[in-house]
């Protein structure tokens, strides 16, 4: 049954839970109305009262059916709250003009519709729908002064209205004090879950390349081997580190370093998959952790790594710059444990640039031959 009526979009669900309290309190206002009229306290026949039930029925009903196909959202404010609020006190104007001179009683009702506006309400959509009641009212008292002036006290009318218009002031007043307490809550919340996206974000990444850092990639890599023994799966541990990277520090300045190192990031994130993992290790040591893959898918991958990193083009940074990387890589399943497969690509990285740099390294063979030539 809920499905009927709530959207599975909870902001959505929300405005329909708020149009149909509002219907519930119109609901109870149509049943005071039908009391009053069994009382013979209008002065229209039935077949009026009936028309007048129907007709801001047929109303209240088709907002819901707006807001049932979502066509609400096309509004500016998809609350339709000023909408409500107005075909509400419509309502209640009508009613409060066919009733005798017991219509003083249908102003609660007044109050009770202004207030769904609490919430949801600036100043001057506020006080707009309150002196649409309060110019209804008045012109209702005006028409019978001139027009019926034997339905009308008008000096206790007068006072009436003076009532009314104090209340409703005062309701405008309290109704704008809370919405505005209500945005600077929303503001407040907003900026402190900014800020804990903030803390989240410097806890799991490095601040100057936007990599995972060490902590997090060593989560990962822990979770990842939990699930390689689990399902029988492997995955490969690379090592980078950029060649002669203090001569770039020391040549071109720390600036220059730096943006070395993000455009080297850019690089490793647009090689690997969505998911596989990239982190700064420290310095300008990076390392990747390729899931469900093999070494010669692996090779591929760092190959292309360190091709593009020697092929950029930094001359709009310095024209004499060039940067080059040395990568050692290892997977799991050769070794059984992540200390080891770590120890592994890190000596097979170490003998790339005992090699001359700018090379990958991806067999301890390679490597034993690199290190003793």
């Amino acid at each position: 049954m809920g499905s009927i009526f709530f959207s599975s979009d909870p902001q959505q669900a929300l405005r329909m839970q708020r149009h149909l309290a509002a219907m519930g309190a119109l609901l109870v206002f149509t049943l005071i109305c039908i009391l009053f009229y069994s009382n013979d306290l209008f002065i229209i026949d039935r077949l009026t009262f009936s028309y007048i039930l129907i007709i801001f029925w047929a109303g209240a009903l088709l907002i819901t059916i707006i807001f049932r196909l979502r066509l609400n959202e096309k509004f500016s404010d998809p609350s339709l709250t000023v909408l409500q609020i107005v075909w509400g006190t419509t309502f209640l104007l009508t009613i409060t003009y066919s009733l005798n001179e017991s219509r003083g009683l249908t102003l609660m009702a007044y109050f009770g519709m202004l207030s769904f506006g609490f919430f949801k309400l600036r100043f001057r959509e506020f006080f707009s729908v309150a002196m649409f009641a309060i110019l209804g009212y008045i012109l209702i008292i005006l028409y019978l002064f001139i027009n019926e002036p034997d339905r009308i006290d008008i000096k206790f009318e007068l006072l009436q209205l003076l009532a009314f218009v104090s209340t409703i002031t005062v309701m405008l007043f309290t109704g704008s004090a809370i919405h505005r307490l209500r945005e600077r809550a929303s503001k407040q919340r907003d900026e402190l879950q900014a800020a804990l996206e903030l803390n989240r974000t410097l806890a799991t990444t490095d601040e100057l390349t936007g990599l995972y850092n060490r902590r997090y990639f060593m989560k990962k890599l822990a979770e990842q081997k939990a699930l390689s023994e689990r399902d029988d799966s492997d995955f490969v541990i690379v090592y980078c580190d950029l060649d002669h990277f203090k001569s770039i520090n020391d040549k071109f300045g720390h600036h220059t370093g730096d943006i070395v190192l993000k455009k080297f990031s850019e690089i490793l994130q647009s090689s690997i998959r969505e998911i596989d993992y990239a982190a700064r290790f420290g310095g300008e040591e990076f390392i990747c952790l390729l899931v469900h893959t093999d070494m010669e898918n692996s090779k591929t991958v760092t190959d292309r790594i360190r091709k593009s990193l020697e092929e950029y083009n930094f001359s709009d940074i310095a024209p004499s710059l060039q940067a080059t990387v040395s990568i050692g890589i290892a997977h799991f399943k050769e070794f059984h444990t992540i200390q080891e497969t770590m120890m592994s690509a890190d000596h097979r990285m170490y003998a790339a640039k005992k090699s001359g740099r700018n090379k990958v390294v991806y067999t301890d063979e390679e490597a034993d031959t690199e290190t003793t030539d």
